[in-house]
């Protein structure tokens, strides 16, 4: 990694996916000139491209990073950055924004609230020049233990809500009925934390959270409910336990 003493920034986005377009459109509103080049361009000119650009950013697979650096980039006097929030590369800065991106753009005020996590650099200013956002400097030892935790918060509970929405719409309760529910509590868990928990397990209501189990018995997210209730209540009296203590 090179750190660019231009006073002139080029930037180049290597990339056709959802970070690529939305950094890309985020680009657009800021009035930040860029070029970009994917799979679907001429290798030639990737060449011509990269040999203008003081910065490229590639918004690539995790797993094709390297392999692109080190075909495409290595030996050139380039700001370097990637996107991936759970790997390191000596060679590049890691500037993992902490956002989820979906299939439309977001307004330019949402776009500036995006924290981005830095490895490899300490000041957004090497990494991104022109971009006001927050930042937070993490160590190379820590991206994977910080990685996870994203996913927990952010995949994990994607995959919860979706199946919670199949689920209402399984028993002809339409999906847009949960999205009150759904929105009240991220509201509440971001400002209450701990205290925002609500329901059978903030209760320690046994019956209710037996008969939510039996009721997953053939669905595999049952497993799902039982490691959370490990977890959050590891002295839950299971049923089979009833049966113990009586014989």
């Amino acid at each position: 990694m090179t750190t660019a003493t231009n006073t002139k920034v080029f930037y180049l986005i290597i990339g056709s996916g959802r970070v690529a377009r939305h950094m890309a459109h985020y680009f657009h509103q800021l009035n930040i000139h860029f070029e970009s080049w994917d799979r679907s361009q001429d290798p030639h000119v990737l060449a011509r491209k990269v040999s203008s650009a003081t910065h490229v950013l590639l918004a690539i697979s995790d797993q094709a990073l390297e392999g692109f650096y080190r075909q495409h980039l290595l030996g050139h006097d380039k700001v370097v950055v990637h996107f991936s929030g759970a790997h390191h590369f000596p060679e590049m800065i890691a500037a993992h924004p902490l956002m989820t991106f979906g299939a439309t753009w977001y307004e330019l005020a949402l776009y500036k609230k995006i924290h981005f996590v830095l490895t490899g650099s300490t000041a957004l200013a090497e990494a991104l020049p022109g971009l006001p956002n927050s930042f937070s400097p993490l160590p190379a030892e820590q991206k994977s233990l910080y990685h996870a935790y994203c996913v927990l918060g952010g995949n994990f509970v994607t995959l919860l809500i979706n199946k919670m929405l199949e689920g209402l719409s399984s028993l002809n309760i339409p999906p847009e009925a949960a999205e009150v529910y759904v929105q009240q509590t991220v509201q509440n868990t971001l400002a209450q934390s701990h205290r925002a928990l609500t329901g059978p397990l903030a209760r320690k209501d046994v019956q209710t959270v037996q008969k939510n189990i039996e009721a997953l018995t053939q669905d595999p997210y049952q497993q799902i409910y039982q490691a959370f209730l490990q977890v959050h209540w590891p002295d839950y009296p299971r049923k089979d336990n009833h049966h113990e203590n009586r014989s």
